[in-house]
């Protein structure tokens, strides 16, 4: 019989199909916390993965953000080849060249969503705040855009879950999405959505709406793709997205049969966590299936271990939350 997440060990969470892992992330009402954890990037302590991290404090899924199929790395972890270490030794980091993303899931007992952007883009004319965008072409923060033989790849190395995220515009976004259910065929879930703006990227007229990002007309289209989960932006997290604004688009996406995975991403990933409570409750009570923090934190590759942990207790409990913390991956 299954059985809600909150309740699986490791090992069983490891072994759900993907129609099987949806029901158990609906069946745990409200309770299930997922992470970006950056692999392009450095680790947040040191010798220890980002991913490692998120599970460390509570995450119940990890989202591998920016990852390359066609390139993985890991850091925080010697490399396969330590001779590919020796650039990086100066500043006290292990790239991890060489694992697999299998092997990652192995090590941290969670289930892991490759985290991509799909070509071809659509920025509005607008440049991407990153930080680090670059003027190569098909290039966003360094990382190429995601093709299809990339898609394969990733199922291939093991991932349960894919998730588009990026900065397209709707029709694009249902296009690609609709094929990306098509092309999963039941083997991964699907998950979509634009996590953010960021900034104006949108805005044509002032003053703007940056509720246009999510409108329901858009939410209803993309749970109608046919995707597992529909990302929205949490209440409190954007100018806007209220408790009332995310319980409407909640309501569409699940009459559509889809999951509401409410996004945390501009930043308060590094908040305090009186703040990062009441955010937390707000989108349970606004009818969210899982709560996502982005990887922004203080470097810009994993949210702070406490605000994480924090939100775990919030939604789970603390006897789900340490439970998820301090069960072997070997169970």
């Amino acid at each position: 019989m299954l059985k809600s997440l909150n309740e699986c060990t490791p090992q069983e969470m490891l072994a759900l199909k993907a129609s099987e892992l949806k029901e158990a992330i609906r069946l745990s009402e409200g309770r299930v916390v997922t992470t970006l954890s950056r692999v392009r990037g450095p680790n947040y302590l040191q010798y220890v993965t980002n991913a490692e991290v998120c599970a460390a404090f509570g995450s119940d899924i990890l989202y591998l953000d920016t990852y390359n199929p066609r390139k993985p790395y890991f850091p925080g972890l010697v490399s396969k080849n330590p001779e590919d270490d020796e650039p990086f030794r100066d500043v006290q980091i292990q790239i991890g060249k060489g694992w697999t993303a299998r092997e990652i899931r192995a090590l941290v007992g969670r289930p892991l969503s490759a985290s991509m952007m799909f070509d071809p883009p659509s920025y509005g004319g607008h440049t991407i705040d990153t930080g680090c965008a670059d003027s190569q072409e098909r290039n966003v923060a360094g990382l190429p855009m995601t093709t299809w033989d990339d898609f394969e790849l990733a199922i291939d190395q093991g991932f349960d879950i894919i998730h588009m995220g990026g900065w397209g515009e709707p029709k694009q976004y249902c296009e690609t999405t609709r094929e990306m259910v098509k092309r999963a065929a039941g083997r991964v879930i699907i998950h979509s959505g634009i996590p953010h703006g960021p900034g104006l990227i949108y805005a044509k007229d002032e003053p703007y709406n940056i509720r246009n990002l999510l409108t329901p007309d858009f939410a209803k289209a993309l749970a109608d793709t046919g995707a597992d989960i529909i990302d929205v932006p949490a209440a409190g997290s954007l100018p806007g997205f209220t408790v009332e604004y995310v319980r409407t688009l909640a309501d569409i996406i699940h009459k559509a049969g889809a999951l509401v995975n409410v996004g945390i991403h501009n930043s308060q990933e590094g908040t305090d966590v009186e703040t990062i409570k009441r955010i937390a409750i707000d989108n349970r009570t606004a009818g969210a299936d899982m709560c996502m923090l982005g990887d922004a934190g203080v470097n810009e590759n994993v949210a702070l271990p406490d605000v994480l942990n924090s939100v775990c207790i919030a939604v789970k409990g603390k006897q789900y939350t340490y439970r998820r913390m301090c069960q072997s991956v070997l169970r």
